[in-house]
């Protein structure tokens, strides 16, 4: 399926390219959209989602999901720099201010958290909503992720 021009329009005008947003939602390389064509992942959202001529609310927030995303891994790379370094250093001023940065972290991309660590993977949480612990920055890949653990 192809996106409409509409969100086409809203990719671009958000810094997304329409040939990537394919990508950015787990298909492969090359692969055409198979969503929704107003850019929604569910090919149920006209008459699911909105009416057909309604504007989908779906792609503002898939969007702004994505740069959230996008923003928590950047930020993730300077929590591990600050992380690696207080190990390397064993200073507790250095430690401290890592694990400020966590905190600060995680209460921007993960709140509810209930617990959370810098862990040999990368970083991760317990939040509210069940028992499982999450990576949500996985260090090996330097990004934001959503992986159960345990």
């Amino acid at each position: 399926m192809k996106l409409n021009d509409s969100a086409r329009a809203e990719l671009r005008a958000s810094n997304i390219d329409p040939a990537e947003w394919p990508q950015l939602n787990g298909y492969g390389p090359g692969e055409e959209w198979r969503g929704d064509a107003c850019g929604c992942t569910d090919d149920r959202c006209i008459g699911h989602h909105h009416d057909e001529g309604e504007p989908c609310g779906c792609l503002p927030a898939l969007i702004d999901e994505h740069w959230k995303t996008v923003h928590a891994g950047e930020e993730g790379r300077e929590v591990w720099a600050l992380h690696e370094r207080a190990n390397a250093s064993g200073s507790a001023e250095d430690r401290a201010a890592a694990d400020q940065r966590l905190a600060e972290w995680i209460t921007t991309y993960q709140p509810g958290a209930l617990a959370f660590e810098l862990t040999p993977r990368g970083i991760t949480y317990r939040n509210q909503y069940n028992e499982h612990t999450w990576l949500v920055w996985d260090a090996e890949r330097a990004a934001a992720t959503v992986e159960q653990v345990a």
